[in-house]
């Protein structure tokens, strides 16, 4: 059975074959099939692929996408997605833990960073105190959660439509960053240090953030993550 990372290639290449129009038709089915993740990844690619193959052949023939699908393209693509199995909790949970891994990886990275160079022009404090860190994580995780819903949300939207307002899209996107960007950091300075605490330099943090970027990477080799 071809991967579902083969199939992503093979796909990429064959819409090169696509008229413009057939192009923008497809691509809207696509997206909005792909951005469905409760929906096997491994099917969705195989029945995006047999719905290429099937637009090509009929576009040889002369016919457009409107012509072989319809003129409903997302009435079509839900009644597909409503026959594909879903994916479970259990299945999906390499991928969530992939993803909270990886951006653990990136704070303790930059935070090693920022550390670093803080140091050469005044002592910083290196203290974690473990409960406040944790809440300050919890927050950041929901939030990066829910603000990729929302851009998800804001495409999933954006599709199928005759003209569509770009710029508003990126300006809710935008707003929707800064304002969890801003409450995160809120957070820092308004949660008061207590409870237990350990010191954790830039080096410990830099190694750690590097280790587990390393860990990610291999995982992504190693393992169909995506």
């Amino acid at each position: 059975m071809i991967s579902s990372k083969q199939l992503i290639l093979e796909n990429n290449e064959k819409r090169k074959l696509l008229t413009k129009e057939n192009e923008d038709y497809y691509d809207n089915m696509l997206v909005y099939i792909r951005l469905n993740w409760k929906a096997s990844e491994q099917q969705s690619e195989e029945i995006l692929m047999e719905l290429l193959d099937h637009l090509i052949e009929g576009q040889q023939d002369g016919k457009t996408a409107a012509d072989i699908f319809g003129n409903d393209p997302k009435g079509y693509a839900d009644e597909l997605l409503g026959e594909l199995p879903k994916e479970t909790l259990k299945t999906r949970l390499p991928f969530f833990s992939y993803l909270i891994v990886y951006l653990i990886s990136i704070f303790l990275s930059v935070r090693g960073i920022a550390l670093l160079i803080g140091g050469f022009f005044k002592p910083v404090d290196t203290s974690v105190f473990i409960l406040k860190s944790t809440l300050v994580t919890l927050y950041s995780l929901v939030a990066i959660a829910a603000l990729i819903w929302f851009i998800f949300h804001i495409v999933e939207k954006s599709l199928f439509k005759q003209q569509s307002s770009n710029w508003k899209d990126a300006l809710k996107a935008g707003l929707a960053g800064v304002i969890s960007f801003g409450l995160g950091i809120a957070l820092l300075f308004l949660i008061p240090n207590f409870g237990p605490s350990f010191s954790f330099g830039w080096l410990p943090s830099l190694a750690s953030g590097a280790l587990l970027w390393i860990g990610c990477f291999w995982a992504k080799k190693k393992f169909t993550i995506f």
